[in-house]
């Protein structure tokens, strides 16, 4: 819902429409570039998956490289935000051009809106940006904002004071992946849909590349921070995580799925996520030996696993998937675990409700649990 401030900023850009696109540019010490430092090199990721290439039909199984570049901690000045996306714009009205990172290329595509000074909210520093595009969707936010919280978690120890700036309606949920990491709930203040100056702003681009992936090493150590939750279900059980509470990209066979799961690995529990605290959930994730489901948002909780087995159940072919199931897969191995995907071989549509092939299925899962990475599994069975 807009509000009176987003109405306010709406409009002035309409009347001012005329002035055309902000030109993008790089922060100066002229507008308003207090410091700068490299604070991750370049590098690449590759992973061969040899388990993906002896079960799955594709002979590459699910290869995977990416690469990233490097990127800057900039602190900046005197800079506007606008909108529950924080554009930041220099104190010469120029758009700070990291922020369009990594859409640069598709820059014209993106809708811009000018700061209006008039009646701005006046914020003093030193705070981090933690918003952005995707800001309200927990994968993205997991993903692809803990990164780069995590790059400048040593910059900020140093800042006693520092705050973490989120978009507006959103810190009540997103506090608590920020407490799994250490910083206080009272740290994070929420920005607005209209018009901010914000006297020390302390920003890190987005990092991610192919996949949606930012550098493996953040992955760990965010691993690596769900350890110091206690888990209290024993050693765990496999885990389904349904999608029979989302509004689209249901799997509309899934109890006929689970059945045929049952029916090889035992008992295994169905996760509806809606349903547990983020504690409870790293405690499930942390202790399954195998999680399972459809392509979602789900699946990020990879992140919290230890030494398990990711299977993402995905609509398409290898030649054609409808969505890029990478970034799970590619999440767990680069936490530790095994992860692969299991293809329908058939078409679907895009964000629409889907079946997979019971008898594929069936081929898929038995030939996994001839690996012996799936050894641990077979002790599940009834």
């Amino acid at each position: 819902m807009k509000t009176p401030s987003r109405l306010l900023l709406d409009a002035y850009n309409a009347l001012t429409a005329w002035r055309g696109r902000p030109k993008m540019a790089e922060a100066t010490p002229e507008t308003g570039l207090r410091e700068q430092r490299e604070i991750i090199p370049s590098g690449t990721w590759t992973d061969a998956n040899d388990l993906a290439r002896r079960v799955t039909d594709d002979p590459a199984g699910n290869q995977f490289s990416f690469a990233w570049k490097t990127a800057s901690l900039q602190r900046l000045s005197n800079v506007w935000l606008t909108g529950d996306q924080g554009q930041v714009y220099l104190s010469d009205g120029s758009l700070f051009k990291p922020w369009l990172a990594p859409y640069e290329h598709v820059a014209e595509r993106i809708k811009l809106r000018r700061p209006l000074p008039v009646g701005a909210r006046v914020i003093d520093g030193p705070v981090f940006h933690l918003t952005g595009r995707n800001h309200e969707n927990r994968g993205h936010f997991m993903l692809q904002y803990l990164p780069r919280l995590m790059a400048a978690r040593e910059y900020l120890k140093q800042l006693p004071d520092h705050r973490i700036l989120v978009a507006p309606g959103h810190s009540r949920w997103q506090q608590r992946y920020l407490a799994w990491l250490g910083f206080e709930p009272e740290r994070v203040i929420e920005g607005t849909q209209g018009t901010m100056l914000v006297r020390d702003l302390i920003f890190i681009p987005q990092l991610y590349g192919k996949a949606g992936l930012c550098p493996p090493r953040f992955y760990q150590e965010l691993c690596a921070a769900a350890a110091a939750f206690p888990t209290n279900n024993g050693p765990g059980r496999p885990v389904f995580i349904t999608r029979r509470d989302a509004p689209d990209k249901r799997l509309l066979n899934e109890e006929r799925i689970i059945e045929l799961l049952r029916a090889r690995v035992g008992k295994v529990d169905v996760i509806e996520l809606g349903r547990h605290s983020l504690p409870e959930q790293i405690g499930i994730f942390r202790t399954a030996p195998l999680v399972i489901g459809p392509i979602g948002q789900g699946i990020c909780n990879a992140l919290f696993c230890q030494r398990s087995m990711l299977v993402v159940l995905a609509p398409g072919t290898s030649g054609a998937e409808v969505y890029n199931s990478s970034h799970g897969v590619q999440l767990a191995r680069m936490c530790g675990s095994e992860g692969l995907t299991f293809l329908s071989n058939e078409p679907a549509p895009s964000r629409g409700d889907w079946s997979f092939p019971e008898d594929r299925f069936v081929m898929l899962l038995d030939r996994l649990l001839q690996q012996p990475e799936a050894s641990s599994l077979k002790t599940n069975a009834p």
